[in-house]
Order: structure tokens, then sequence, then C-alpha cells
């Protein structure tokens, strides 16, 4: 079907007189000066698509179609792409002035590339909007991607960046730190993956200290990797519980993912920080219960400043497919890490391996891999999922156990 319009919004009733005729495409041609927007739709708005293909032509090329088909009948090739399998993140900054030839030429070589993986246990619609961060400010375009599929960027290299992921309703990621890329070199980030854990980070989800305060944000879903912290905003299916105790009395608790605990004693004392995190009614075959225990000393600040909690961090890897399955013999590393402010070593970690939800546990030999620890799973052939449970601690004696029930499945 044919049309022409001037109003961007009619578009959308005409796409859906248009399905209720039994039309599979509908080609609108502008009356006015370039292109409409095919159809009116934002990123936030729901996931369904609009109800056939809708095309917009400009004037010219609305009224060429017109006139031949006025003329007798058409078969017009129409070539779809719902998603795109590229993208440019391009961004040039002046002081002072935009010079008088603003143009700016660059060859593959002169930008980084950013293979990009979405990861999500079905199909669906997200949001993704790398911004660009230049004297205080960070701005960007936010784009709707698919939640499962890949997609290759290319990014100015030297720029810093923010990176941020979002299933709405469900979950957003964001980068834990500013993102540097080089120029000619590849660099990999994946979105939404098993394994999903707290994970804590510095822009915006640092645990501090000031006088006699505790503020620990705890975002329950960071997806696999050291790259991204992940919160479940906006999502009510969810159960997320943190409490922190002074030996075995509990100061504060909260159903949330940030607790804040005033009035702590002055002195040097150890503290236990739980969190637990279930999916509840949270439709995801992965990560489907967390428990995470922090022990730690802390003591009263200066006025001058806030100290970081030493909170010891557990990253995670391992290659899974797009349904978050991973072989039954696949390479799993495990890395424990301290936030920005914390400068204790953190000792070799143990990680357990169960392949029946926890009934029983495998001890795994973790080997030195760089920053990291790296195992092989040994899964039977009756196990469908994975469940880890890691343990680390550090010099000062600060500590963690992590334990992840269907980390990931197998395959």
């Amino acid at each position: 079907m044919v049309v022409r319009r001037s109003d961007t919004v009619a578009i959308e009733e005409q796409a859906q007189a248009a399905a209720a005729a039994g039309a599979r495409v509908l080609l609108v041609a502008n009356d006015g000066i370039g292109r409409l927007r095919p159809w009116d739709e934002t990123p936030w708005s729901p996931q369904n698509p609009a109800p056939l293909t809708v095309a917009t032509l400009n004037a010219d090329q609305g009224g060429d179609l017109i006139d031949s088909l006025q003329r007798g009948s058409v078969e017009p090739k129409v070539t779809s792409h719902p998603t795109t399998d590229y993208l440019y993140d391009v961004v040039r900054h002046w002081s002072g002035a935009v010079p008088a030839d603003p143009a700016w030429r660059v060859k593959p070589s002169d930008l980084a590339r950013v293979d990009v993986s979405f990861r999500n246990h079905r199909p669906g619609k997200a949001l993704e909007y790398r911004s660009d961060v230049w004297r205080g400010w960070a701005v960007g375009n936010q784009l709707t991607a698919p939640a499962q599929g890949e997609r290759t960027d290319w990014v100015t290299p030297g720029a810093d960046w923010l990176d941020d992921a979002f299933i709405v309703g469900e979950t957003g990621q964001h980068s834990i730190d500013v993102l540097r890329y080089r120029a000619g070199k590849t660099a990999k980030v994946s979105w939404f993956g098993p394994i999903q854990r707290p994970r804590m980070g510095p822009i915006g989800y640092q645990p501090v200290r000031y006088l006699d305060t505790v503020y620990i944000p705890a975002p329950g879903w960071g997806d696999s990797g050291s790259g991204h912290v992940g919160e479940a905003h906006g999502n009510f299916d969810v159960k997320d519980w943190m409490s922190l105790y002074q030996g075995d009395r509990q100061l504060n608790w909260g159903n949330a993912e940030f607790l804040r605990v005033p009035e702590l004693a002055a002195e040097p004392l150890p503290y236990r920080l739980v969190v637990d995190n279930d999916r509840a009614a949270w439709t995801n075959p992965y990560s489907t219960h967390t428990l995470t225990e922090w022990n730690f000393t802390s003591a009263a600040t200066g006025a001058d400043s806030a100290e970081s909690l030493p909170l010891i961090q557990l990253d995670y890897g391992v290659d899974t497919d797009k349904a978050g399955r991973a072989d039954r013999r696949a390479e799993l590393t495990v890395a424990a890490s301290h936030l920005t402010g914390t400068t204790a070593g953190i000792r070799k970690p143990s990680l357990e391996v169960s392949y029946d939800d926890g009934a029983t546990w495998q001890r795994s030999e973790l080997n030195r891999d760089g920053d990291a620890w790296r195992t092989a799973l040994k899964a039977p052939k009756s196990a469908d999922f994975v469940t880890l449970r890691v343990t680390a601690r550090d010099s000062a004696d600060n500590s963690v156990s992590q334990t992840i029930t269907r980390a990931f499945g197998l395959r």
C-alpha cells in the first residue's frame, strides 16, 4: 500500500489500517521536504514492532512511484534491516571555536573496533548508549539493540567513554569505569549474559564510610566479566535483600540495592555484610539465587574525606552460546580484586562447583592466569546447570564468600 502523508504521527494510524486491510508493506511518500520517520517509536516504547513494515520516501521518490502505479501494477523490491550489525561512535572536540573546515576524514586504522555481544537469555529489545565524557559532561545517543545479537562498533580512540545498556523493566548494566580505546585495536564487550552477581564500581557504586556512617551500594546483577555493574532498576519481580552486622547484632537491613548505616562505633571493629539476591518472578534460568557475604574491618574516618570499604570483588569468565550454555569441559576464570582505595593483597581464592544445584560439591584446582585464576569444568552428562561457590581473603583478613545457584547452563 502506498500513501502520501505529511504528518509523521499519522503514520501509526495508517499502519494500523493498512495491517487490518491485509497489506504487507506500507510505503509513505512525503509531500514536503525529506523523508518522514517511518514509525513513531522511541527506544522506550514497548518491545512489539509496528504491525507491518513501514518505509518512507521523499517527494520525488514517492511521486515517481505513484505515477508508475497509476499506469499499471508495480512490484517494488524491499530490503529490510530491523537491526544494524555495525555502528559508528565518533566524536571530536574543539576549544575556543569551530574551525572553518570542520570535516574529519578518518580511515579504519584511525578508529578503534569494539565487538559487541548482547547475550540475554531470550530475544527481545534492549537499549544501549555510549556517551563520550568531556570536561565533566557525558553526552551520547541512545540506540535500540537486540537483547540477543552481535554488532561491530567503530569508536573514536583517545576519548573517554561511558557505556550503558538496559532491558526495560528488568535490568540496567553500566560500565564500571571510564573506557578508553586504542586506534587500530579490537576490544570486546558483552551485555546481559551469565554469570550475574553483585558487583560494585567507582562510578556511583563505590561503598564508603564517612565519619560514623557507611554507604553501601550493592547492585546485585552485574553480568559476566569485570566490566559492568548491574542492577534491577524498576524490576518489581526480583527480591534483593541486604543487611549489615557487627558480630551477631544486626545493625540495619533493607530490601533494595543500597544500604545506609549510621552511628557506628569509632574504633576499628569487624563487620559482616550479607547480600541475598533472588530472581523470584523475574524470568531467567541463570543466577537464580546469589548469596554473598563480606567480612571487613572499619573505623571512623576524619571529616576531610570518605574512605572506601575493603569489600573484595569477584569476577567470572566463561564462554557460552546465545542461550547461556557452556561446553561441559569449558574453561572458567575467577578473579578477585579490590576497589580503588584498598591496597591489601588478595590471596589465591578457592572454588567449589556443583552440578546438582548445591546438593554436592567438587573442589576445583585453580591455576594462575595473569590477574585471574583458571580451571576446567568436569560436568557429567546428567547436569544441566553449574552452581559456583567462591571464597577469597586478603592480607588484612577481609574476606568474601559467594554462592551463585545455576550460574550458567550446559550444552
